[in-house]
């Protein structure tokens, strides 16, 4: 351990890994020194690690209090109903209020005044969250800007029956019409009602005032002229003088169409040499839920691959082993003639863990430190002393050179996105913490944004004041219905047995949760300096269902919604030329309706009569959660996988992070809790679970059996994987908030040790 003796007397450890990361790498070509930069870090805990175990405190105080008033009104004979919800729902409020939790409710009344933003957060489009452990997948989000809309189309489940092997020229022609009548309906129709599968060849001109115009050549030879010829916004030519590729852009989002020799599409089938969508404009680099990192060893990993994406020189190697670089800025000719410059790569935020993370990467008196001001301040510091960009010099230890590329950020921000607070006290104190962090690194006032996760009951109904709080600094507010909803369910733990997860979605909660986030959102202005945000598409291979759901984000006001990959985020970016969000937000702000009460926000589901009764469906339903819990915290204890696709209990692939877990251990706690199952019943699911998805590895490499021998299956639940299953159940009834990390990172840690 490196130590740093402080003026206070404090004595500063760091893990020799770390140290050595900070003084060799994120320190290079700075004026810093490692020593300086841990004397700013201990300061930073110095005064604000007695305030964050304050803040767990407080939480942990609210929730008994919570439990008290459950157990209280049942003492007292109270039996929830569905009839009862609205009214049980409004005492609760009263009670939240008269204990100090909430103010009394009142509207909207401010705006925030967050400065202007770099353009990616006022355009409207999809978000993808990487996680940042896996260079190949961060490298891959990072150039997920530009994506190819037909093989995005083409390697989908849209148009299942027609098969991409065996009827390849089929499904390729499919993919021009289905590819093309989005652009007849959605982006920009022709003069005389062309449609783009009328036109052969492409061509600029120039018109009277000397600007260049888009013209398209059917087959008859006739010339033709986009009916809104302002979308026409780009072009490049080949060396020959000819077209090769131009720009529409349409709702603020660009769309790239490039053509074979002679500005043509293919004779046969009418494609383009291919069509490029602007797809994922923001990305959020994530430290949080997307990753598995418990020791100094993997933060350090994450840093790294978190500077070599700020520098420009991060690779990785792909699954098919396939080299992965950072994507040069693209360039082109505007309807002037005049070059320009577009990112070839999206705004990146940083995700870091929030309040309730602690660390041994640091400790301060022998004693871990919050790993929130580790990961905020590291962070930071790389983001803001090495956002310069590149200019093709020689990459330094790696292939080849650098890209070509301006900063991540051109207006010099740090985008933090911050997880997981629960009251407007807390963003108040982030908002204290990060003057402390730009004082302490020297940055302008303002450098350091705050994206707030609105993924706690608490944050959900402080959501105003807690806007109020960070107005000059936000830059999006986000929702997650996994996280909200296992939030809820551990603050309602006692007050009756859950519907289960299938039927959640459309519970009052909910939807008047989404719902509010939009409205407060609007009317707080956030639409006019950033983001408001939905959550993400779990199954990440089912398209098709993708494309008649997800259009409901933009619909409903979300200015951008979160993806798993690059080519959902390219079949999604479509969504946002078929909705016009900023005309749906107008609509929305000029609506008399009433605000989302309180009330709505906290009816609890309750569990419907006679849902459970039939013991098979009861036995299926715990099952298939014990099944989901084991598929993704196998991976996650046993090899450090922390964000991955794998098949759910239907077979069918969906991407799995630590919110699904933590829904599913709150929902089999409660049901223990209320009688409808017995641990006996959720240890029985859990060894069943281990078998299927011992079926369901059996081609992953690197995978050992969990049940494959009698050994195994008689101490199966003494595995380290099984057993963080079973403490994550006990631990959201235990536990404050029902947070899955406890028992992932004692179990992980254990492998490791092993």
């Amino acid at each position: 351990m490196a130590t740093v003796r402080l003026p206070s007397g404090n004595v500063l450890e760091v893990h020799d890994t770390l140290y050595n990361f900070v003084r060799d790498e994120a320190v290079a070509g700075t004026a810093w020194t490692a020593d300086g930069v841990f004397e700013v870090l201990a300061g930073l805990v110095e005064e604000f690690g007695p305030p964050n175990r304050e803040f767990l405190a407080r939480r942990a105080d609210v929730q008994q209090q919570i439990d008290d008033y459950y157990r209280e009104k049942r003492r007292n004979g109270w039996v929830p109903t569905g009839e009862s919800a609205t009214r049980d729902a409004g005492e609760l409020e009263s009670f939240l209020v008269a204990i100090g939790y909430l103010e009394a409710s009142r509207p909207v009344d401010f705006e925030v005044d967050t400065p202007q933003l770099d353009p990616e957060m006022d355009q409207n489009g999809p978000e993808l969250v990487t996680p940042v452990t896996n260079a190949s997948m961060a490298v891959g989000g990072a150039n997920a800007r530009w994506g190819s809309l037909y093989d995005a189309w083409f390697l989908s489940d849209i148009h299942a029956e027609i098969d991409a092997e065996d009827q390849r020229p089929a499904r390729l022609r499919m993919v021009v019409e289905e590819t093309n009548a989005f652009l007849d309906e959605h982006v920009s129709a022709w003069q005389g009602g062309v449609s783009f599968d009328s036109i052969e060849a492409y061509s600029v001109g120039r018109t009277d005032d000397g600007a260049y115009e888009l013209v398209g050549r059917t087959s008859d030879g006739a010339e033709v002229r986009l009916e809104h010829p302002e979308k026409f916004s780009g072009f490049n030519l080949d060396a020959e003088g000819e077209l090769a590729e131009f720009f529409l852009t349409d709702n603020g989002l660009r769309i790239l169409l490039q053509l074979y020799e002679g500005g043509t599409v293919d004779p046969v089938n009418g494609q383009f040499r291919d069509l490029v969508v602007e797809s994922a404009l923001t990305n959020i680099i994530d430290f949080e839920d997307a990753v598995s990192v418990v020791d100094a060893d993997d933060l350090v990993e994450g840093l790294r691959n978190y500077l070599g994406l700020i520098r420009g020189s991060l690779e990785g190697y792909g699954s098919r082993g396939n080299l992965k670089q950072l994507n040069s800025d693209k360039t082109y000719r505007d309807v002037n003639g005049e070059e320009r410059t577009l990112k070839a790569t999206s705004l990146m935020s940083v995700r870091n863990v929030s309040i309730h993370m602690y660390t041994d990467a640091v400790t301060l008196g022998g004693e871990e430190v919050p790993e929130r001001i580790v990961g905020v301040l590291l962070t930071t510091l790389i983001a803001s002393a090495h956002d310069r960009g590149s200019n093709g010099e020689p990459r330094g230890g790696g292939e080849g050179v650098m890209p070509v590329r301006g900063p991540n950020s051109g207006r010099g921000f740090v985008y933090q996105v911050t997880p997981k607070l629960h009251t407007a006290e807390e963003v108040a104190e982030q908002m204290r913490f990060f003057e402390a962090v730009e004082r302490g690194l020297g940055l302008p006032a303002g450098t350091m944004l705050i994206g707030i996760m609105n993924e706690e009951l608490g944050m959900t109904l402080q959501l105003p004041q807690a806007l109020r709080a960070a107005r000059n600094r936000v830059f999006f507010t986000n929702t997650g219905f996994l996280d909200r909803t296992g939030s809820q369910l551990r603050a309602q733990m006692y007050a009756g047995p859950v519907d289960p997860r299938e039927d959640l979605n459309q519970a009052t909660f909910n939807t008047s949760y989404e719902l509010d986030n939009v409205d407060v959102s609007l009317r707080a202005g956030l639409h006019r300096h950033g983001k408001v945000g939905k959550g993400m598409q779990v199954r990440n291979r089912a398209m098709a269902e993708m494309m008649e759901r997800k259009i409901d984000h933009p619909r409903s006001g979300g200015n951008t919604a979160w993806v798993p990959a690059p080519y959902p985020s390219d079949l999604h970016s479509t969504h946002y030329h078929m909705v016009d969000v900023d005309e749906v937000q107008r609509v929305m702000l000029d609506a008399a309706a009433d605000p989302v009460s309180r009330a709505a926000l906290l009816a609890f589901p309750l569990l419907g009569e006679g849902k459970l009764d039939d013991s098979d469906v009861r036995e299926r339903a715990v099952l298939r959660y014990a099944h989901s819990m084991v598929a993704y915290v196998e991976p996650w204890v046993r090899r450090g996988v922390g964000c991955s696709g794998v098949p759910d209990f239907d077979q069918i692939e969906e991407m799995k992070d630590r919110a699904t877990e933590r829904i599913d251990g709150a929902i089999l706690a409660n049901w223990r809790l209320h009688g409808v199952i017995s641990q006996a019943d959720i240890e029985d699911a859990v060894r069943k679970a281990a078998a299927i998805v011992d079926e369901q590895s059996a081609e992953v490499s690197g995978y050992v059996p969990l049940a494959d021998t009698r050994e195994k299956q008689d101490s199966m639940l003494a595995e380290p994987a099984l057993a963080a299953v079973l403490e994550i159940i006990d631990d959201a009834l235990s536990s404050p908030s029902a947070y899955v990390e406890p028992a992932l990172f004692r179990n992980r840690r254990g492998v490791k040790a092993g």
